[in-house]
């Protein structure tokens, strides 16, 4: 369990969503507050990333001052650049001798929803389920994003397929990744689509030998009902994410092949 930190505390500001929790471990030192001094947050003055500090003057600690307790905290930053914007973050936290829960409930201005041009343009058949699920995961509610999520990757799973076999040889019947890919193409059980799936895309579509391609269908093989929301909204994330680079990555590739034809071509 991640230990709560400054560095911690400024990650889950800077990316949680609305009304989902997050737990901690108390660090050896125990805390006063969740105050930190400093954001990164994107500044719609500025039109860029920049700092954000809490220019509020603190005072100094008094006697009296007790370690972080079950309540809520309100914590608000301006942008070093323009002083003008401010953010501001309203957290619930509920704090035992072991561990620390944090939940932020309100946040100004409003984290905008990051949709992918590239996921938008692939689900656009499912746009309204791609909308629904990029709602629910702004907003942490973790069951409805993992149920939007796997649905949409179901209806489109064939078509995700296709984009993968076409970086591949179609006449080349004996290469075990054409191979893979029309075994998963056919019913088989979700367990056996897993190790198949780990054969079916080439070494540059695995950083590191992490296969995107079998952790989509590792999650697609879980359902919601034994899962906890927090445990959904981390899979929908890691689903978005192994999408999004499959996708980004195919299609850079058929685009750079595409141009080579070209200036190969005009010579």
């Amino acid at each position: 369990m991640e230990v709560l930190s400054d560095e911690s505390i400024k990650e889950f500001l800077e990316n949680s969503s609305l009304y989902s929790w997050k737990t901690f471990s108390q660090p050896d030192k125990l805390r006063f507050s969740l105050w930190i001094p400093e954001i990164d947050e994107f500044c719609e003055i500025c039109e860029q990333i920049r700092p954000f500090h809490d220019v509020r003057s603190r005072g100094g600690l008094s006697g009296d001052v007790q370690y972080l307790q079950s309540g809520t905290s309100f914590l608000t930053y301006t942008c070093v650049s323009c002083r003008k914007e401010k953010h501001t973050f309203l957290l619930e936290q509920e704090v035992t001798e072991d561990i620390v829960k944090i939940q932020k409930y309100g946040q100004l201005p409003r984290k905008k929803l990051e949709r992918n041009s590239k996921l938008q343009k692939f689900f656009k058949r499912d746009a309204e389920y791609y909308e629904k699920a990029l709602i629910s995961l702004n907003s942490g509610y973790g069951i409805a994003a993992f149920a939007y999520f796997r649905r949409i990757v179901e209806l489109n799973i064939s078509q995700l397929l296709d984009l993968v076999s076409s970086d591949l040889d179609p006449s080349d019947k004996q290469n075990p990744m054409n191979l893979a890919i029309e075994e998963l193409r056919k019913e088989s059980p979700m367990s056996d689509k897993i190790k198949i799936a780990n054969n079916a895309l080439p070494e540059y579509l695995k950083p590191n030998g992490l296969n995107p391609l079998g952790r989509i269908y590792s999650i697609l093989s879980e359902g919601v009902h034994s899962l906890t929301d927090e445990e959904c909204l981390s899979k929908a994330e890691s689903m978005q994410a192994c999408l999004s680079f499959l996708i980004t990555e195919l299609a850079s590739r058929k685009r750079n092949i595409d141009n080579f034809k070209k200036m190969v071509g005009a010579l």
